[in-house]
C-alpha cells in the first residue's frame, strides 16, 4: 500500500530514514525541519510511504521547490509507474537518491524531450569521525566583507558541478552564508583560501556540500584540510559520521585522503527547465 503521510507518521518515518540514512538526508533532514505537511518553505516536503504489516518499507519525497527523493530499498519498476501516476501536475526540476532507485523513477515520469543541466551518478562516501585526524587550520564563519569573494566562489561552484539554477544565485548564497552556522572559510597568511559547508544535518550525521578552492589555489591539500576542520568543528559538537557525494572521482580521492571511504553511488539529477508531469504512458 501506498498512502501520503501525515504528522501521527513523523516517528515511524524518521526511524526508517535513519536505517539508510547515508542516502536519506535530504528526506530526513527535510522532515526534522518542516514535517509532513508544510507547503510554503521551498524545501518542505509530501512524504509518500510504502507499507506492509511490518511497517514501512520505501519513502517517496516531493518537495515544494520540484525535487524529488526516494528511500525504497526494494522499489520495482511496477512500482516506479505507480509514484509516476501519484505526480501527475507536479512541477518537476530534479530528483536525487541511490542511484538505482533513482533511474527508475526517472525512466518511468512522462518526461518526453526534457533536456538535463545534469544526470549522473556521484560516488557516495562515508566517514565515522571518531577516526577523523585533526589538521592544523584556521576556520572562520563568513563576514560581510566576503560577500563578492564567495558569490564569485559560489558561482564557479556551481557551474563547474553543472548545478547552477541561473540568475543571481550566487550573490544569493553568498548573503545567506554570512555569520551562517553552516559555511567555513580556511584562513592561511589572513586570506580566505578554502570553502566548505553543510548540505544538510540529522540526527548525529552531516552532509558536507559545497567545498571550493579557487583554481589558482589548487593542487596543495586546501580541499581536504577545510573539509577535515571543519568536521573536526561538527565532532566537538557531537556529529559522529559524516557523508559526502563527490561530483567526480578525483574529488572522491581528495576526500580519501582524509579517511572517506566509498559506500555506494548516489544520483544527481536536475533539468534544465521545469518540467510539469504528465499522465505516464
Amino acid at each position: 500500500m501506498i498512502r501520503k503521510a501525515g504528522p501521527a507518521d513523523h516517528e515511524a518515518l524518521a526511524a526508517f530514514l535513519a536505517g539508510y540514512i547515508e542516502s536519506s538526508m535530504f528526506l530526513l533532514g527535510n522532515l526534522d525541519a518542516y514535517g509532513t505537511d508544510n507547503t510554503d518553505h521551498p524545501h518542505g516536503t509530501t512524504f509518500f510511504l510504502q507499507e506492509t504489516g511490518d511497517g514501512i518499507i520505501g519513502v517517496f519525497g516531493a518537495t515544494n521547490g520540484g525535487l524529488l527523493m526516494c528511500q525504497i530499498p526494494r522499489l520495482t519498476a511496477l512500482e516506479a509507474q505507480t509514484y509516476a501516476h501519484l505526480l501527475r501536475g507536479y512541477t518537476l526540476r530534479g530528483m536525487t537518491g541511490a542511484s538505482d532507485q533513482v533511474a527508475l523513477i526517472l525512466d518511468a515520469l512522462p518526461l518526453g524531450g526534457a533536456v538535463w543541466q545534469i544526470n549522473h551518478d556521484e560516488p557516495l562516501c562515508a566517514l565515522d569521525l571518531a577516526k577523523l585526524d585533526t589538521p592544523e587550520a584556521v576556520l572562520r564563519a563568513p563576514e560581510g566583507n566576503d560577500q563578492d569573494t564567495l558569490a564569485h566562489w559560489f558561482n564557479a561552484y556551481m557551474t563547474e558541478t553543472r548545478t547552477h539554477p541561473g540568475g543571481d544565485a550566487g550573490r544569493h548564497r553568498a548573503k545567506n552564508a554570512l555569520g551562517s552556522d553552516r559555511v567555513r572559510l580556511l584562513v592561511e597568511g589572513g586570506q580566505i583560501t578554502a570553502m566548505t559547508g553543510l548540505n544538510s544535518f540529522a540526527r548525529d550525521v552531516v552532509q558536507i556540500g559545497g567545498v571550493y578552492v579557487p583554481p589558482e589555489l589548487r593542487g596543495q591539500g586546501r580541499a581536504g584540510r577545510v573539509v577535515a576542520a571543519h568536521l573536526a568543528e561538527l565532532k566537538a559538537r557531537g556529529y559522529a559520521r559524516a557523508i559526502l557525494f563527490a561530483n567526480s572521482d578525483h574529488a572522491a580521492r581528495a576526500y580519501a585522503r582524509i579517511g572517506f571511504a566509498h559506500i555506494g553511488s548516489y544520483r544527481v539529477a536536475l533539468l534544465q527547465e521545469p518540467v510539469t508531469l504528465g499522465t505516464p504512458a
